[in-house]
């Protein structure tokens, strides 16, 4: 099982949980997945303070590469954590509380509930099957039309959750029209029975957020679901 493979196979099972528009709600749909609160985000990365959360429906892999389907009985609801700017600590205006570190890293979960747990193991190795068989492309020319050249690596994250899981650390540098950004991601991903949860912490300033606490809050994001 190569390395590029499984890159592509958790590409392609990310895109469908995180493209979803996240919108601002108030509670989760009654009888939707569930996604960890603010305050117990909060008690793993103490910087979150608020977040947004956006439900809907779930959607596998077609006949065909590029067509998706409606996976029924199924639920997923995703969530984007972030500080919450309107708090006192942030009236200073230092610039610092602002920026998106390893210590302080964007942090998002999709969490999805199926009707039984076959469903789920049918959605997870579609995907790896579609990924397997089509490429997968990234669209766009870059900001304001300039040259994007990103080189990247990946390290596998070894932890111990539910019946199947995937965890990378993933490091991009992008530079377009001469300026250099670094982006630093843990992605895990978990089945456990009939749930699946994707979690993400994200960096922009070269230091990677932290795998204990990545694996800790896909333990309570699988607590959550379930």
């Amino acid at each position: 099982m190569s390395r590029r493979w499984l890159s592509r196979a958790l590409i392609a099972l990310v895109v469908p949980a995180v493209t979803v528009p996240v919108l601002a709600t108030s509670a989760t749909a009654a009888g939707a997945a569930k996604v960890p609160s603010v305050e117990a985000t909060a008690k793993i990365y103490p910087h979150v303070g608020t977040s947004s959360e956006s439900t809907s429906k779930v959607y596998g892999p077609g006949k065909k590469c590029g067509q998706q389907k409606v996976v029924k009985g199924a639920s997923q609801t995703t969530a984007a954590y972030s500080p919450d700017y309107t708090a006192p600590e942030y009236a200073s205006g230092d610039p610092s509380l602002y920026e998106t570190t390893g210590e302080r890293p964007s942090v998002y979960a999709t969490a999805i509930k199926f009707k039984n747990a076959k469903a789920a193991i049918a959605y997870l190795h579609g995907y790896q099957k579609s990924a397997k068989k089509c490429p997968v492309t990234v669209p766009g020319g870059g900001a304001g039309g300039g040259k994007v050249d990103c080189k990247s690596s990946m390290k596998k994250i070894g932890f111990k959750l539910g019946n199947e899981r995937w965890g990378y650390q993933m490091k991009a540098t992008c530079t377009i029209a001469g300026q250099a950004t670094t982006m630093v991601t843990n992605s895990l991903f978990v089945r456990s029975g009939k749930h699946v949860v994707y979690t993400g912490a994200t960096s922009m300033d070269q230091t990677a957020p932290s795998i204990p606490k990545s694996v800790q809050f896909t333990k309570l994001a699988l607590k959550t679901v379930a």
